[in-house]
């Protein structure tokens, strides 16, 4: 299988902690992840790494308002040494003038717990990259599946703000690069609902959506994620959200995904994307499902039912332990069953 990457991933590094009552939380998305991944694939002579081209600002900037507002941002950091965080976080209707200042972050960024850097934008922009790079191998017809390492993550970064240590949406930015040339079905296995992934799509019908996660009335991203959000207009029905319960187990998981599968099945798109996300391991420090090292395997090989071309980009996932190891599981069970 071929690994689209970007090797710039260690240049984005945050390292806030804050303390809530008795407990303390800090930031798990470190480029370690990055690392642990590739030493499992890089033993393998199964996996092929290709370095992501270098593609123009033009499609984020079209399809992320906050563009400008991460690079300058990003830009000012580097001069100063800073992370820098939003303090403010105006509600609707707020008379605002949308002019840069890197504190007026909550325009366009949701938490604060996304700092932006002096080098976050060309990672960021790297991740994205991984992905369009994954996303034109399939087009060129070279490749049936790749894998795009991202990091970081994309899925809760939408079509009007971004967060949840996501800057730009890949697996959104990747489907706009496919659907000029047929339908698109992204499917999301991450434990956290990919709300900017469903925002980017809900009003169309070309773009078929779908999350298995971690119910949103205890989870983040908290508002968005419900089963009864279908789609909206000429997009109803073509966004299909599966919640499942704190602790549900390999057995209830791979029921939720067999759903799914048949769902996208259904739609018939002419390329799937796979969000990837292995916080769903029951060691992972942020996630509530309880899935063995081993059930990843079966998931690669139920997935491996689609006969359309494949891109598998990188989400969530914070054990180091596991990583690697469930990564590798889920690609070589979905490769050898293809």
């Amino acid at each position: 299988m071929l690994v689209a990457e970007k090797h710039n991933f260690s240049l984005h590094n945050p390292s806030w902690s804050f303390t809530l009552g008795p407990e303390t939380y800090d930031t798990k998305d470190t480029p370690r992840r990055v690392e642990r991944i590739r030493e499992a694939l890089a033993g393998d002579p199964r996996f092929r790494f290709t370095t992501a081209k270098r593609r123009p600002d033009s499609l984020l900037a079209r399809l992320h308002p906050y563009h400008d507002f991460i690079k300058k941002t990003s830009q000012i950091a580097r001069k100063t040494g800073d992370e820098i965080y939003p303090d403010l976080f105006p509600g609707e209707g707020a008379r605002l003038q949308r002019r840069i200042h890197p504190l007026w972050g909550g325009l366009w960024c949701t938490d604060a717990v996304t700092p932006i850097m002096g080098r976050t934008y060309e990672v960021a922009k790297g991740s994205a990259e991984a992905a369009i790079t994954g996303a034109e191998i399939l087009l060129a017809g070279k490749q049936r599946e790749v894998y795009a390492l991202c990091r970081p993550s994309g899925h809760h970064a939408g079509p009007r703000v971004f967060g949840g240590y996501c800057y730009f949406n890949n697996t959104a930015t990747a489907a706009e690069v496919l659907a000029p040339h047929g339908t698109v079905a992204i499917l999301d296995i991450d434990y956290h609902h990919g709300n900017g992934t469903q925002e980017f799509f809900d009003e169309r019908n070309d773009v078929f959506t779908c999350s298995i996660h971690g119910d949103p009335n205890r989870e983040y991203p908290y508002f968005w994620g419900y089963s009864s959000e279908r789609g909206i207009g000429q997009g109803e029905g073509a966004n299909l959200n599966l919640p499942l319960p704190l602790g549900t187990g390999n057995d209830g998981y791979l029921k939720a995904l067999d759903r799914a599968i048949r769902a996208i099945r259904k739609f018939k798109p002419a390329f799937v994307i796979i969000g990837a996300g292995f916080d769903t391991h029951a060691e992972d420090p942020i996630g509530g499902f309880k899935l063995s090292t081993d059930v990843y395997g079966e998931i690669g090989r139920r997935l491996a039912v689609f006969d359309t071309p494949v891109l598998i980009c990188q989400e969530g996932g914070y054990n180091l332990d596991v990583l690697g190891s469930c990564v590798h599981a889920l690609l070589t069970g979905f490769a050898e069953h293809r």
